[in-house]
């Protein structure tokens, strides 16, 4: 992930982070160690995060920087078309321009909802398999 990004594009980035998981703001300030006025900021675009608060943000949410790369590229990309102007697109690219802006936003939902759900499994996965191996211990370790 590089450094500096836009401050627009980290705004973006934030809410959709939190929606990812489904947290309200504090339970997303909670997680990155950071407070809920904070994330409102963020959110707000009143301030962008320092690159080292985006990284907690991140990591708390539990995205690879790899997937954040690909996830700047998509706000890049849907931003530059939001603000191209009207004139520039071909007349049948402005009449149909909803229809197509409901179908991109199916298959984002779509492609969203799996990596959501891949992340949130492998977490599953992770916690359930510690509290399994802590059921495990002997209870003369747990009195040490």
């Amino acid at each position: 992930m590089k450094e500096r990004q836009d401050p627009a594009e980290l705004r973006v980035a934030i809410v959709f982070l939190r929606a990812v998981r489904g947290w309200d703001k504090a339970e997303l300030a909670a997680a990155a160690g950071v407070s809920k006025g904070t994330i409102s900021r963020y959110e707000n675009g009143d301030a962008p995060p320092s690159p080292r608060i985006f990284r907690r943000i991140v990591e708390a949410v539990g995205v690879p920087p790899t997937t954040m790369e690909r996830l700047f590229a998509v706000i890049r990309s849907a931003r530059a078309a939001v603000l191209r102007p009207a004139s520039a697109w071909p007349a049948p690219a402005v009449e149909g321009a909803d229809s197509v802006a409901a179908q991109v936003a199916d298959e984002v939902f779509d492609i969203v909802r799996s990596a959501a759900s891949l992340i949130l499994k492998g977490i599953e996965e992770e916690y359930s398999s510690r509290e399994e191996a802590d059921e495990e211990l002997p209870l003369e370790s747990l009195e040490r």
